[in-house]
C-alpha cells in the first residue's frame, strides 16, 4: 500500500472514530464545504488586487515617459520591435518561415 492508500485509509479511519453527525461536515452541504467556497472567492480576489496592482505599478511610469514626445517615441519603437523580434523568433520555431538550416557537416 503506497501513501496516497495509506492516507486513504486513515482518512476512512478518522470518518469512522469521529461518528455519523460530525461526518456530515464533510459532504456536499457542510460547513466545510462553505468555507472551502468563502476561501477560494477570497483567493479569486487576492489573485485579482495583486495582478492589477502589479500591472498599475509597471504601466505607471510608462504612461509618465508617453507624456514626453521623444520618449513616447522611443517606447513605441521598443513595444513594435520587441513585437516584430518575437514574431520572427516565433515563426522560426514553429518553421512556417523560409529560412533553411545548411549544417557544414
Amino acid at each position: 500500500m503506497g501513501a496516497s492508500g495509506g492516507a486513504s485509509l486513515s482518512f476512512g479511519l478518522l470518518l469512522l472514530l469521529i461518528g455519523p453527525q460530525q461526518a456530515w461536515a464533510f459532504g456536499p452541504d457542510g460547513p466545510l464545504v462553505e468555507e472551502f467556497w468563502d476561501n477560494m472567492r477570497r483567493y479569486a480576489l487576492y489573485t485579482l488586487t495583486v495582478s492589477t496592482g502589479a500591472l498599475y505599478t509597471v504601466f505607471q511610469p510608462i504612461v509618465q515617459l508617453l507624456k514626453n514626445p521623444v520618449t513616447a517615441i522611443l517606447i513605441l519603437l521598443i513595444v513594435v520591435g520587441s513585437g516584430f523580434l518575437v514574431s520572427q523568433i516565433l515563426s522560426a520555431m514553429v518553421g512556417i518561415s523560409d529560412f533553411s538550416y545548411k549544417y557544414g557537416y
